[in-house]
């Protein structure tokens, strides 16, 4: 999935300063909170090829590389939290 694929979605964008991770350069990722217990995390920019990123949903240990089931799984907390 793209960048903007994320943003598309509601994903914020997160930047980290150099002087908060003591890496040598700054670096951002994407976030998603899907409910109180879940978020959706994307890979750090640092580290993207081919501009391709994925997503992880640690609470469930799952890694998502299609913006569809990103969307499919946003679809559902969305649905869920209606109950």
């Amino acid at each position: 999935m793209t960048e903007q694929e994320l943003i598309e979605e509601g994903f914020e964008r997160v930047d980290v300063l150099t002087e908060e991770s003591g890496d040598k350069n700054d670096y951002y990722y994407y976030s998603l909170k899907l409910n109180s217990d879940f978020v959706l995390i994307s890979d750090e920019s640092d580290e993207i090829v081919n501009s391709q990123w994925q997503v992880y949903c640690y609470e469930i240990d799952v890694t998502i590389k299609d913006i569809e089931d990103v969307q499919v799984l946003i679809g559902l907390f969305s649905k869920w939290s209606k109950y």
